[in-house]
């Protein structure tokens, strides 16, 4: 598979009034891509079998993005349930790279339909093997007295004090002596259309990114929100374009705790994804992710996140283990780091 980002999309008559699902799949490819419902969107071929309607391939990936095939899988299972439920929990595991050449089909199993929770299965297949599995958890809003909490938000700069992702990667051109491919790899990002925008609140200095090590921090933050406003005030559009943008991000946090960034990691790979759905949130409306790894072990990671609206309400939070495998770059430093640590001369110094 191609290394460029790139979109297809795949274009199926039928529509249903239950699902959100594509107008016109043939839409110039910027317009279409920054839609966020036609990216979340499937199409309903068979009772509880849905298709994805458009794939996109992150910049440098192997596969699809897998928050797009988490959201398209959420969309799968609210199809099938009543208007008065509303998502309250996911778990999911990400099994083999999924393959943007051909469409997604999204099997529902329907576990149960009570009053108040209703629980759903997707099983996301390709070429008839599974390459994503989910349960899906929903409940009605709950009635009468409360009880509530919730972890403060950070205080951090407001997103508008914080430079885009198109202006950092800008700034990093104007770099002198910028190696040739690095310079290729960043003019390829300038042209990559996505949905959502991302602000990173700590940015990476050029030195940084050619280096591919900096100051060890289990702790990162962006805010993001879609590029188009919604007309639409739909919580199920809303709640699976969170999701889509949650998984962005998260796990890159166990690299970043342990130092090392960009080149240095020859594998940054999602295993697993949950989130707990806490309060209805627009994805059209700046949403801080404070995220944080506890651990990194085997070849594995670790990552919590908490999303907040521009208020500091608590919207959800995020679960993430993926592997974070160091590039042949990255193994030689940390080699050095190890064998710097051991020296015993060194030690006399501490």
């Amino acid at each position: 598979m191609s290394h460029a980002r790139r979109t297809v999309t795949f274009d199926i008559k039928k529509k249903t009034a239950d699902c959100v699902v594509l107008e016109d799949a043939r839409r110039n490819s910027k317009e279409y891509s920054q839609d966020m419902a036609k990216v979340i969107a499937v199409e309903e071929i068979d009772t509880n079998l849905y298709m994805s309607k458009e794939l996109w391939v992150p910049l440098g990936s192997r596969g699809a993005f897998g928050g797009q095939v988490v959201a398209q899988a959420l969309n799968s299972a609210w199809c099938t349930v009543g208007d008065q439920f509303r998502i309250h929990s996911l778990h999911s595991y990400f099994i083999l790279p999924c393959n943007a050449d051909i469409p997604v089909i999204y099997k529902v199993q329907r576990l149960r339909d009570g009053k108040t929770f209703a629980t759903r299965s997707v099983t996301a297949v390709q070429r008839g093997k599974p390459i994503f599995i989910a349960s899906f958890s929903f409940a009605t809003p709950e009635q009468g007295i409360r009880l509530v909490h919730q972890a403060p938000m950070p205080d951090v700069e407001k997103p508008e004090d914080v430079p885009s992702e198109i202006e950092r990667v800008r700034e990093w051109l104007n770099a002198d002596d910028l190696p040739t491919a690095f310079r290729q790899y960043l003019e390829k990002r300038l042209e990559d259309v996505t949905p959502i925008e991302y602000r990173e609140v700590h940015t990476h200095s050029t030195e940084e990114m050619l280096k591919g090590t900096v100051e060890p921090s289990a702790v990162q933050r962006r805010w993001f929100k879609s590029y188009n406003k919604l007309d639409s005030d739909d919580a199920k559009l809303h709640a699976c374009s969170i999701a889509y943008a949650s998984d962005s991000g998260l796990i890159i946090t166990a690299a970043r705790a342990n130092g090392y960034v960009y080149d240095t990691m020859g594998m940054v790979v999602s295993l697993d994804h949950s989130i707990w759905f806490h309060t209805p949130a627009r994805i059209d409306e700046w949403l801080l992710y404070d995220m944080h790894s506890p651990r990194t072990s085997e070849g594995r990671g670790i990552a919590f996140g908490k999303i907040y609206s521009r208020d500091g309400t608590l919207v959800a939070t995020t679960a993430q283990e993926g592997l974070v495998r160091l590039s042949e770059k990255g193994q030689i430093l940390e080699k050095q780091k190890t064998d710097n640590e051991n020296d015993p001369a060194n030690a006399s110094k501490l």
